[in-house]
């Protein structure tokens, strides 16, 4: 097939790597307007605006949800009726004026994963609501490990990849802001209770979907947290994760594209896979840009880029997450820590408290 991947990233340059190393594509090409057999969607904002329903309705085979259902990200509002609709447990609603702490506030559209705070204190509460210029709503706190489960709908049933841990706040103090994402890793090492569990919720999510006569091939993303001995779900997304999406790719033992294409269930190398985020000083809110990037040689440690720019055969920060390092074994993180410290530039930014264990 000639395949598309919409978007650019880092997991777009994952989801490229896949698709253009699986068997069943003929050609990767660069838009959709080189007529591609399928389209992949990578971010969150084409689907939302409804390119995936313009697409199909040219007759293109399309991998993304469509705009109805793509509320589930666009709208936390619509997706909280469809949790309590679908008796899917979350967190429950609290009024806006509520002054109990520590609360979570949620904004109520798009917001690149940025759109979420924990607040302590009604100061730290109405600093972030003055930002957010869009509505928001007051859920209670939960406290717990949190995990990312990313399933493929293929119309008729989930396919599930392993749960992925990641790591969304600047720093490991509480108080830092949300990110899109300072790394991940897989697989996450879970309780047989935490197993059953799981299964009991996905089956939910998936006759829920069924049930709600969901019309698309594309991804769910579930954030899930382990609290009051049980999962419940803190949001939905209508794409792969990032750096999420990275990590599952990088375990895979089978081909991708046929899980997408021929329903197969996914197969796993051993060992851990992890990813690192190399951001710019001054994310996420104001990114120092422009530096040069030199990056070491290694055959253990993939380079996927983000925001990047492109001169002259130098590459340059474009972004604030710059770069996703990625490797794969038992320790992995001790490999990406090494190489973080060798990357040439000037205002870079990564965690270092990030690990498996």
């Amino acid at each position: 097939m000639k395949v598309c991947v919409i978007g650019n990233g880092a997991r777009e340059e994952a989801l490229k790597e896949a698709v253009k190393n699986s068997p069943l594509c003929s050609e990767l090409v660069e838009s959709p307007d080189e007529n591609p057999d399928l389209i992949i969607f990578g971010p969150e904002q084409p689907i939302c605006d409804g390119l995936v329903d313009y697409y199909q309705s040219k007759g293109i085979r399309c991998i993304g949800v469509n705009k109805q259902f793509s509320k589930l990200e666009s709208s936390k509002l619509y997706a909280k009726k469809f949790m309590v609709e679908n008796n899917i447990k979350c967190a429950k609603l609290l009024p806006v004026e509520c002054d109990i702490f520590p609360q979570v506030v949620k904004a109520d559209g798009l917001c690149k994963g940025k759109g979420v705070k924990v607040v302590f204190s009604q100061q730290e509460k109405d600093e972030f609501t003055r930002k957010l210029n869009m509505p928001y709503f007051i859920e209670e706190f939960l406290d717990g490990h949190e995990i990312s489960l990313m399933s493929y709908f293929n119309g008729s049933k989930l396919i599930n990849f392993c749960p992925a841990r990641d790591f969304k706040k600047l720093s490991e103090d509480a108080h830092s802001p949300n990110t899109g994402g300072m790394g991940a890793y897989c697989p996450v090492d879970l309780t047989q209770n935490q197993i059953d569990k799981l299964h009991i919720y996905l089956n939910k999510l998936e006759t829920a979907l069924i049930n709600s006569k969901a019309d698309f091939t594309g991804f769910i993303y579930s954030g899930l947290i382990w609290t009051k001995e049980d999962w419940y779900v803190l949001e939905y997304n209508v794409r792969l994760g990032d750096p999420e999406c990275q990590v599952i790719l990088n375990l895979l033992d089978n081909d991708f594209l046929s899980i997408l294409l021929n329903n197969e269930d996914p197969v796993y190398k051993k060992g851990y896979s992890a990813c690192l985020t190399i951001a710019a000083n001054g994310y996420p809110d104001n990114p120092v840009k422009g530096d040069e990037i030199i990056l070491p040689n290694s055959d253990k440690v993939k380079v996927y880029f983000a925001g990047v720019k492109k001169v002259k055969n130098k590459i340059y920060s474009d972004g604030g997450r710059v770069l996703s390092i990625c490797s794969f074994g038992e320790k992995p993180f001790e490999i990406l820590y090494e190489y973080a410290k060798k990357i040439k530039m000037n205002n870079k930014f990564f965690r270092k408290d990030i690990n498996i264990f």
